[in-house]
């Protein structure tokens, strides 16, 4: 029979339009025939020398080289009658252009690249200082009354410096810059793409040249310029740590540097007996309609520091890989870029959304109502889909005391999902809450790992058999979270 793991479509509707996005960084390359567009928050990845090279990725696929970055393509320099506003069209992989990224000491920092402004020849003496080019945050720039002058960047003290000539203006500063510190603005996302998303926003640019005429009116002489940016930070791409340093800690987590075993395994029979060993397993109709079961399990229950600690899958992600030929020996070769990326699971819960996933409303065992302390499980259900694909799963793990959650914020290391806020009420009643309550002091050990699965499969009319291969590689990252 036929096993197929689910492609999700991304929810969102967005659209980037990657001719547009060549264009942009090739201007001089030939136009592409084709519409090439990438959904919701999927980068154009594009190729000056081919169209048929375009891909849509993810945060954490984009070519080396390349920045997964907000596309907003600049053209203005301020020489009209009315302000102009450059605003984010989507998403692509930048070879040079804003930086977003930690330094060595963990410091959030942004270099960004605009056009200056245009020099207004004979102009009024004061145009350099009421126009300067500067670094506002969002909040502060879309507090502007439509259908008035634009009078938001020049109070700002978060300046750049000029470079090429005086022809752009450059801007590398960090959040806790103390010019610049109040100029960002941080949120964060779960995405079904890219997991948790750490976001900051700002724009670079400058005011319009307005002045009050007899009448007390005011009108623009010179027309400025707003630039968007936008950093989308993977959150497990970058140790989690999070962009805004007047962020809360809940606690002072430290890392237990001692060797603890632990396990991702995939089954597939919902008792987790029957575990995968190798070769290709026939799939009958029960099997395909049950899905697979996966289970994440630490051996630490003896490490005193740890005993009171239970098993928190903080985020699971899929990468999907099509077939696309063999080799001389008749072995499927797969793309080397997936074709889809969905981070099903975020903070201990799978949301309802994401259908093909499943897990239980609480923390029990699959067939029984035993509760899950050292292990946690999720279903895998199957579809029909044609062709040959192979899955690359991959699961952040951490060890965390049970009391710590419901007192935790988004980006710890130990929380809870507000989609599934009650889904560990039952583990609190037991040993592990009694030992874990009895801790007195803000330090917390914990213990992370990651692990990584492959599932390989095909069905019948590639293979002719209907049987899939099926397999959960042991590739252990330690991954300090805190």
């Amino acid at each position: 029979m036929k096993l197929f793991i689910p492609l999700l479509a991304t929810l969102s509707s967005a659209e980037t339009d990657c001719n547009k996005v060549r264009r942009f960084l090739y201007p001089d390359a030939a136009d592409c025939p084709n519409e090439m567009k990438c959904s919701g928050e999927y980068a154009c990845s594009v190729d000056k020398d081919s169209c048929d090279l375009y891909k849509c990725v993810s945060a954490s696929n984009c070519p080396t080289g390349t920045t997964y970055a907000v596309f907003n393509p600049q053209g203005s320099t301020g020489s009209g009658s009315g302000h102009e506003s450059n605003d984010v069209e989507g998403y692509f992989c930048d070879p040079d252009g804003l930086t977003c990224g930690f330094d060595n000491d963990g410091n959030f920092y942004i270099d960004a690249v605009v056009k200056n402004r245009q020099p207004w020849i004979d102009g009024p003496d004061d145009d350099d200082e009421k126009r300067k080019v500067t670094l506002i945050s969002k909040t502060k720039h879309d507090l502007h009354v439509p259908n008035t002058p634009f009078k938001q960047f020049h109070d700002s003290t978060c300046v750049g410096e000029e470079i090429q000539g005086g022809s752009k203006v450059r801007f590398t500063k960090h959040v806790n810059d103390p010019l610049c510190k109040d100029e960002f603005d941080f949120s964060h996302i779960f995405s079904e793409i890219n997991g948790l998303t750490y976001i900051v926003d700002f724009y670079i640019g400058f005011d319009d040249y307005w002045v009050v005429n007899e009448f007390g009116y005011e009108g623009i002489l010179r027309g400025g310029v707003s630039n968007q940016f936008q950093c989308r930070l993977k959150a497990s791409d970058n140790g989690w740590i999070d962009p805004n340093p007047e962020s809360s800690r809940d606690y002072d987590w430290f890392e237990y540097d001692g060797d603890i075993p632990f396990s991702l395994t995939a089954f597939v029979d919902q008792e987790f007996s029957e575990e995968y060993k190798g070769g290709i397993i026939e799939l009958d109709d029960d099997s395909r309609n049950n899905g697979l079961f996966v289970e994440a399990k630490h051996y630490a229950s003896d490490v005193s520091e740890l005993e009171s600690h239970i098993m928190h899958l903080r985020e699971c992600t899929s990468n999907n890989f099509q077939k696309i030929g063999e080799d001389d020996a008749g072995n499927p070769i797969f793309e080397d870029t997936p074709s889809g990326t969905f981070a099903f699971l975020n903070d201990g819960c799978i949301d309802n959304e994401i259908f093909y996933y499943s897990q239980k409303s609480s923390r029990s065992e699959w067939t029984s109502k035993a509760n899950t302390y050292v292990n946690d499980q999720f279903n895998l259900k199957v579809m029909d889909l044609n062709g040959a694909w192979k899955i690359k799963y991959s699961c952040d793990m951490v060890l965390c005391p049970l009391d710590v959650f419901g007192k935790t914020n988004p980006g710890s290391p130990c929380h809870l999902s507000e989609v599934c806020p009650n889904r560990y009420d039952n583990l609190f009643h037991s040993r592990y809450a009694k030992k874990s309550l009895a801790r007195n002091d803000d330090k917390v050990p914990i213990k992370t790992f990651q692990e990584e699965g492959v599932i390989l499969f095909s069905d019948a009319a590639d293979t002719g058999s209907g049987t899939f291969a099926l397999g959960f590689s042991l590739v252990s990252l330690l991954m300090f979270t805190f």
